[in-house]
């Protein structure tokens, strides 16, 4: 049994990861258990019906990107969408399209299996079950979870009756570690344990789905599913010091924003938080003015790459490495939340489609990927390895920007997910850098200081395999977890 060091957002997901160790699971099967289980148990944060990306780096294999991100629906539709917006005070204020029509083509069960048919070595049903046991009880209502669900519980949670008896005990929101229960996911989790992750796109429950969600209003078609396929992409690859560094690459925007940022900063003598602001001011600005939604992004988004010298192509993120220098970064999000559940699937769908500041329903065509910031990423040096990854909208970028430029200057794991961040914020104000305390530096625009670190700020979970020793560290602005395991 090969030893693992495991990070995650809880401990429900970390636990369960271990004992797919225990059976005999590859690094790659382990951070499906870990994703798969986050994204069940964290409810308006990820949801299991949404998308997301895997970053593979295993010794004497390339490395890969698995895409499964969410793509447009209504490939042969016809009819009308119900897709009403929505207005919450969380972050400050946001509006999203929510309900049936706000759904994308969920792309999770795709990619997961993709990942276990190319690097998997225990039974896919076997992960299946460890899942499903994971939550057939029940599970405690995470803190990040109840977090957003104080905002988004009445507007969006709340309508479909499934999803509203899950989160509310009559008409008071369930507290920080009550007893979350899906009734059915654990079955459908079984179900897609039995017949493949085809079941799922080509097979019954895809048209259990499509039946329930077309009569709701939703414009996803059986030839929707049929023709999803997740994708295997070259990562972005670029240097930071000593680190050679895997990350996303386009058609998501996370990883370009990423690379163009760390682009500013390579060769610059010990940059520091001034300096990954201004990188990360230009990255932003950059993507605003020469990245829009929609086609002929991709195009775009290489050409900006170029240009930069890099030459290479609300989220849930866990990381697991193991004692041969394997590490995977996944990657996954339900959007903020479309609110529904299939009937008798007990499986929260993702509102993709209705993520407003992501181009929305008009930015692509049927079939389409969406647009993610969603940033999984892998950095090798030598004989060591650190996978990384976190939620956080915009600010992943931020996060993992100000995660790996700490690293190069020498932090070890902790340190650098620890270390104070920045992120640019930009308005009718112009361009303001927010600011963790610990920072002092002085800085080319007005700034928005925090008291303490932020869970505003990302949630970088890691692990890592470092001078002949697994370690792994959850960011301490968020609840999570890491396992070691024997």
């Amino acid at each position: 049994m090969t030893r693992m060091a495991i990070a995650g957002p809880s401990d429900i997901a970390t636990e369960a990861a271990s004992l797919a160790v225990a059976e005999g699971g590859s690094v790659v099967d382990v951070a499906i258990v870990a994703a798969l289980v986050a994204s069940c148990t964290e409810p308006g944060v990820c949801a299991p019906g949404g998308g997301g990306f895997l970053t593979i780096d295993l010794p004497s294999r390339r490395p890969v990107v698995i895409d499964g991100y969410m793509t447009y629906p209504g490939i042969g539709f016809s009819g009308e969408v119900v897709a009403p917006q929505v207005w919450m005070e969380y972050g400050g204020g946001v509006t999203t399209a929510v309900g049936p029509g706000s759904i994308g083509v969920p792309g999770t069960f795709a990619a997961l299996g993709a990942a276990h048919a190319q690097f998997g070595s225990a039974p896919w049903a076997m992960l299946m079950e460890i899942a499903a046991s994971s939550i057939e009880a029940g599970f405690p209502l995470s803190q990040a979870s109840h977090n957003y669900l104080v905002y988004s519980g009445e507007p969006i949670f709340s309508v479909d009756p499934a999803s509203r008896a899950a989160i509310y005990d009559g008409d008071r929101l369930k507290d920080v570690g009550d007893t979350v229960l899906y009734e059915g996911l654990a079955e459908t989790l079984r179900h897609i344990g039995s017949e493949g992750a085809e079941v799922m796109y080509r097979g019954d429950l895809a048209q259990a789905i499509v039946e329930d969600l077309s009569m709701r209003g939703s414009d996803i078609t059986r030839q929707d599913l049929a023709v999803y396929e997740p994708v295997v992409r070259d990562p972005l690859r670029l240097r930071a010091e000593r680190w050679d560094v895997s990350a996303n690459p386009p058609p998501a925007v996370g990883g370009v924003t990423f690379a163009l940022a760390m682009a500013e900063l390579a060769g610059q003598d010990d940059p520091g938080p001034a300096d990954w602001a201004s990188a990360l001011v230009s990255a932003f600005s950059q993507r605003a003015a020469e990245l829009q939604p929609g086609e002929g992004f991709e195009d775009d988004a290489v050409r900006l790459l170029r240009r930069a010298g890099v030459l290479s192509p609300s989220t849930i993120a866990v990381a697991v490495v193991d004692e041969s220098g394997g590490a995977v970064s996944a990657s996954f999000s339900g959007g903020y939340g479309s609110g529904v559940i299939p009937a008798g699937t007990g499986m929260l769908m993702n509102n993709g489609v209705g993520e407003l500041e992501l181009g929305g329903k008009e930015a692509g065509v049927a079939g389409s990927r969406l647009m993610s910031n969603m940033t999984p990423l892998v950095a090798r040096a030598g004989g060591d390895v650190v996978a990384l990854g976190t939620p956080g909208a915009s600010r992943i970028t931020s996060a993992l920007v100000s995660t790996v430029a700490a690293l190069a200057l020498g932090d070890d794991l902790m340190g650098a997910i620890e270390h104070p961040r920045v992120h640019p914020e930009f308005g009718d104000w112009g361009v303001r850098v927010a600011v963790e305390p610990g920072i002092s530096a002085d800085f080319d625009w007005d700034v928005r200081r925090y008291e303490e670190l932020h869970m505003y700020f990302g949630g970088v979970n890691g692990a890592a395999f470092q001078g002949g020793v697994l370690h792994g560290h959850a960011d301490s602005r968020r609840t999570g977890s890491t396992v070691i395991t024997p």
